[in-house]
């Protein structure tokens, strides 16, 4: 499984190509050896045309890192329909190409190609569970520009909550700062000030405490690296050139035109010169070089307006070739090549490979290994899932079982377009309960593409095959011949018995049933598992950031505290079969023993008895739902809580509470949740909710597979 790491600049002007191409090299050289093909997956934010990390790799660097294109951010509004798709696009690609690298690098994308992109950059990290390195500028050493810098980035983290921080980079520091300041250079900064805790490193929800803990490098403002070459200019302007200049640095530092009415130039220095002469007055500039001692200080000499061929050219010009100076000619007249000279700047993406590598040398150079290639240990082996990478995963899974999935209310809108993107998508076989003819019709009316491949069973064709059954399991409640072929007629009846005989793996229903008529069948029917006493139910709720589960929101009215303890732990096992980590709040309006009274006794009861019989879990109660989520509030009012604040199972001491909060939590916050799933039967049935949408109905379809 590889780590995703997201660049994300929080200064307009951060030179995000250069730390881009510096991480690469650092991740590339302490990559696993021979483990991977290609090591690094990269993919920016923008246009390929605008993205010049991009280009470099193409050039240089594509025989350990793969490209992902058409990936642009900028040209959609944030939230469009556009940009919730490409979003989608990029959490599918990633998610499926985990397996394949060992690090997938994002560059995220700058305010100058987006006004969003402080919202795109977050939804991206958030969506991806990327580790998040934040890139800012430092250019100035006085006290207030640090404090400035610091409150900035605390106010940045605090509007955007970002889950998963690796770190800070500070590139262009002024080098007084680091020494003076802070006492350290290059490495030894590193060894004294980027030493961290584990705890100092965890970045809570409300808040951190130290900005400076979080560094991950200083890169000192080095003026060398950017010192434009000859080799650069010629590049640039696509001339010829008579020596080469591979292995010779040769600096400029200023341009001037040579002109005949300039005078004096011979007594004038040319030291890191580059001198732009036309060829009818290279005459007048070989006799200056004659009568000046300065000349051979000269980094090169550009010929315009050589209609000469070369032989004729490199005669005229042999002094140039004497004292050592790079002559370069082209066609073009002077101010030609003055035009183009107007565009040149210090992009990288016009530097060589030597050039390049010695940048990420430098810059890597004070980069902390520990840091970086140690991320923060975590308490369990369970993955923390983003709300859309969870619904990628849930596909993901049940396209690998390919279970066959029942579900009898075939002629309901939503049932038929989930089964069309459950077909589409391969997430499970989905088996139709009904009247073809009449399913194709509501099909083709409502515009659905639903599969002429569809399974479709016609109930009237198969009733009398489940009588007997019927009869056999039900006889010890007077149930007979005839009252079964009556019950028989009930689509959702008929559907329990078909899953009973193990010729389907799972059934949905509810979107028009009610949870009643869909459960009193499976329990009649399926009945409970043996090591459960009851069925109960969770719901996921998908929140921006996080996956939590809600549970008994749809089944038990008024749970006693033992069945109130097995609820939570049935809801503990459900989670980490999806790989929720179970950290358990028993909720109640009271946290503690700040309040008494029977609902308060029996959740506290219910939370002795699982610690008792799951010492293995993490649960605390009775706590209030303020303190099972928030850290700041869990320290006023259970600063001993084993949840710190960080809950992410929560169940409620009765449905009406259950019920009432999810609907709230849902509709308020206008996010999906998925549910309700029911736990401790022997073969899965879930119930949807009423007004479930088409994705909560495919993500049912999805986990009814995968419980299977």
């Amino acid at each position: 499984m590889s780590r995703i790491i997201m660049l994300i600049p929080i200064d307009q002007d951060v030179a995000l190509t250069t730390i881009s191409l510096s991480m690469i090299s650092f991740l590339n050289k302490h990559k696993c050896k021979n483990k991977f093909d290609k090591s690094i997956l990269y993919f920016s934010c923008i246009n390929d045309l605008l993205d010049d990390t991009k280009l470099i790799i193409n050039k240089y660097f594509s025989k350990f890192v793969n490209i992902l294109h058409g990936i642009d951010f900028s040209k959609s509004f944030f939230l469009s329909s556009e940009y919730c798709s490409l979003l989608n696009e990029v959490i599918e690609k990633c998610h499926y190409e985990k397996i394949l690298y060992e690090f997938i690098l994002i560059e995220g994308i700058n305010y100058n190609h987006s006004i969003y992109s402080k919202e795109i950059n977050y939804d991206i990290a958030q969506n991806l569970s990327a580790e998040v390195v934040l890139i800012a500028n430092l250019k100035n050493n006085s006290f207030k520009t640090i404090k400035d810098k610091e409150q900035k980035i605390k106010l940045f983290l605090k509007k955007q909550r970002y889950k998963n921080i690796l770190g800070v980079i500070f590139n262009n520091v002024y080098s007084p700062f680091i020494e003076k300041k802070y006492h350290f250079t290059k490495k030894l900064a590193l060894l004294k000030k980027i030493k961290r805790t584990k705890k100092e490193l965890f970045i809570r929800k409300e808040g951190f405490k130290d900005i400076f803990s979080l560094i991950l490098a200083f890169i000192p403002w080095n003026k060398n690296l950017i010192k434009i070459q000859t080799i650069d200019i010629y590049n640039f302007l696509e001339i010829q050139f008579l020596r080469s200049l591979k292995n010779k640095t040769v600096i400029i530092k200023k341009i001037i035109i040579f002109d005949e009415f300039c005078l004096n130039m011979s007594n004038k220095k040319y030291v890191n010169t580059l001198i732009i002469v036309s060829f009818n007055r290279i005459n007048l500039l070989i006799k200056m070089l004659y009568s000046n001692v300065n000349s051979n200080k000269i980094s090169g000499i550009i010929v315009t307006e050589t209609l000469k061929s070369k032989k004729h050219i490199i005669s005229i010009c042999q002094i140039f070739i004497e004292k050592k100076i790079s002559i370069a000619f082209t066609k073009k007249n002077t101010i030609e090549i003055l035009s183009q000279l107007l565009d040149f700047n210090f992009n990288i993406n016009i530097k060589d490979k030597i050039y390049i590598t010695k940048l990420q040398k430098y810059i890597t150079s004070f980069f902390c290994y520990n840091s970086i290639m140690i991320p923060r240990k975590k308490n369990n082996n369970y993955m923390q899932y983003s709300p859309k990478e969870f619904c990628y995963h849930l596909k993901f899974l049940s396209r690998k079982i390919k279970k066959r999935i029942i579900l009898p209310e075939s002629y309901e809108t939503r049932i038929l377009q989930a089964v069309s993107i459950c077909q589409k998508e391969n997430i499970a076989d989905c088996v139709l309960l009904g009247d073809s003819k009449k399913i194709y019709n509501i099909a083709s009316d409502k515009g659905i593409d639903l599969s002429k491949n569809t399974e479709i069973i016609n109930p009237v064709l198969v009733r009398n095959q489940y009588v007997s059954r019927l009869v056999e399991l039900r006889k010890e409640k007077g149930m007979n011949e005839s009252y079964a072929k009556k019950k028989l007629e009930e689509n959702i009846v008929l559907a329990t018995l078909i899953l009973e005989s193990n010729k389907v793996d799972g059934l949905v229903s509810g979107s028009i049933n009610t949870t009643a008529n869909t459960i009193r069948p499976a329990l009649q029917l399926i009945k409970t598992h043996l090591k459960n006493s009851l069925v109960s139910s969770i719901f996921f709720m998908l929140l921006p950031n996080e996956v939590l589960i809600y549970a008994d929101c749809a089944i038990n009215v008024s749970p006693t505290a033992e069945e109130l303890a097995e609820i939570a732990i049935q809801s503990a096992d459900s989670s980490k079969i999806f790989g929720i980590e179970p950290r358990i709040a028993m909720l109640s309006y009271s946290t503690g023993y700040s309040g008494s009274g029977y609902q308060v006794e029996k959740v506290r009861k219910a939370t002795s008895i699982v610690q008792n019989k799951r010492p293995d879990l993490i649960i605390d109660g009775p706590i209030q739902y303020d303190a099972a989520v928030s850290e700041t509030v869990a320290k006023l009012k259970a600063p001993y809580s084993p949840i710190l604040g960080a809950a992410t199972i929560f169940i409620f001491p009765d449905l009406n509470s259950g019920n009432i909060a999810y609907k709230a939590v849902q509709r308020s916050a206008n996010l999906l949740s998925i549910g309700p799933i029911l736990q401790g039967l022997r073969k899965p049935v879930n119930d949807l909710s009423r007004g479930a949408s088409i994705d909560d109905i495919v993500y049912t379809i999805a986990l009814t597979s995968l419980q299977s």
